[in-house]
């Protein structure tokens, strides 16, 4: 197994903070899945802070319903009450107003993020800035408004704000500079959708034009993952069948006859992968890849094709040149591990949203509308009977694999 260089340490407590991209959740479960699967030994706890419209800026467009929440408004709060050791700042989205570009408001912006940096160093913790999501027209077709409207809004934004965000995006990345992490979230997110259109034209990552799906959720987390240096190998089985050695450490009781390849393997979990992700997030998004690799592999298999068992449960079939290359587990659905990672995304989930809006409340906000959550210290009693059943479920979990030669 290759060491880990993930740049989060064994006790941080990551804040993020954000619009409602962030608030909506998604990302941030992914990250945590992540995190608990891949080393279920740390204690690295995420609090999302994220509240739907906020901007960073204090701007507000005209016709928008209420005065947009202002991250200055509960930055003092939110630092005193939750005392973290990093915080994610994901804002942009919402501070251009959905008008053109601006010198005006984009000064704004940068010395609003100036600050909040200023501010989150004072407390002791480490900044993660991650630039905006893109902002995609073609799926608001009918909405869009020219550069000469008098005004502009989320309902009917500029037609080219995404040039906003570029322009914001591109600004964002120069602090790497003063040793920020930055997360491209912008750029990238764009190769995907345009890969994607190749064969897809009518893909929207974002169904009104900012809000992502699933997909989109999943790109983000792997930026920020990747950016974060996390390791992309979940785990692996490796053996020669022509000698009956094991080549991974946790692996077994290797016996090789003609009737099966068999041995036992005490694996990791692998990053559970969503169910509402769509085929072209796992074609494109290069998730596996970069942040999943979950392989069995045989050198030297002397049949030309293999059904794979667990026990006596038929999982799927593997050809000998899949079994040479790396066999990706993540395809048998029906293997327990990784039901059993889907049961941690699950729980994941159910922490993260009550915990979110128990948060929420608990440090105060000036969005009206949003459902007050639990108060802080019974949401945590109920958190905590989650954590112990996810820390039961991240464990190693002891398989027994079989290759049965079929045609």
């Amino acid at each position: 197994m290759e060491k880990a260089p993930l740049l989060l340490r064994n006790g941080d407590r990551v804040v993020f903070l954000g619009d409602s991209i962030t608030n909506a959740g998604g990302f941030v479960q992914y990250i945590d899945a992540y995190l608990r699967t891949r080393f279920p030994d740390r204690r690295i706890e995420l609090i999302n802070l994220g509240l739907s419209s906020e901007t960073v800026t204090g701007l507000s467009e005209p016709d928008h319903p209420f005065p947009r929440p202002d991250l200055h408004e509960r930055i003092a709060r939110a630092l005193e009450q939750t005392k973290p050791s990093v915080v994610v700042l994901c804002y942009g989205m919402n501070d251009g107003i959905y008008y053109p570009f601006s010198d005006d408001r984009f000064a704004k912006y940068k010395a609003s993020i100036h600050e909040m940096i200023d501010r989150v160093h004072k407390a002791g913790a480490r900044v993660i800035l991650m630039t905006p999501p893109p902002f995609d027209a073609g799926a608001m077709a009918g909405h869009l408004l020219p550069a000469s409207s008098s005004k502009f809004s989320y309902a009917q934004p500029y037609a080219d704000y995404d040039s906003t965000l570029k322009r914001y995006s591109e600004w964002l990345l120069t602090l790497r500079s003063r040793s920020q992490t930055v997360v491209e979230l912008h750029r990238a997110t764009w190769d995907y959708i345009n890969a994607v259109r190749k064969t897809n034209p009518g893909y929207h990552l974002a169904p009104d034009g900012v809000h992502p799906t699933p997909d989109g959720h999943a790109i983000i987390a792997r930026q920020f993952l990747e950016a974060l240096q996390a390791p992309p190998l979940a785990d692996i089985a490796e053996i020669d069948a022509e000698t009956s050695e094991a080549k991974s450490p946790r692996v077994k009781d290797v016996l090789v006859t003609p009737e099966e390849i068999r041995f036992n393997w005490l694996s990791n979990l692998p990053m559970p992968p969503d169910p509402a992700w769509t085929p072209a997030v796992r074609a494109h998004g290069g998730i596996e890849r970069a942040l999943n690799r979950y392989q069995l592999i045989i050198h030297h298999a002397p049949a030309d094709r293999y059904k794979v068992f667990e026990g006596d449960k038929l999982l799927g079939e593997a050809s000998r040149i899949d079994l040479e290359n790396g066999f990706d587990l993540l395809r048998l659905p029906e293997l327990s591990t990784n039901k059993r990672a889907l049961e941690v995304l699950n729980l994941v989930r159910k922490k993260e949203r009550l915990m979110s809006a128990a948060w929420l409340s608990a440090v105060g906000h000036k969005r009206p509308d949003v459902p007050p959550g639990l108060p802080l210290a019974e949401a945590q009693q109920q958190a905590g009977a989650i954590q112990e059943e996810l820390r039961r479920l991240c464990r190693q979990v002891e398989i027994v694999v079989r290759l049965v030669p079929g045609k």
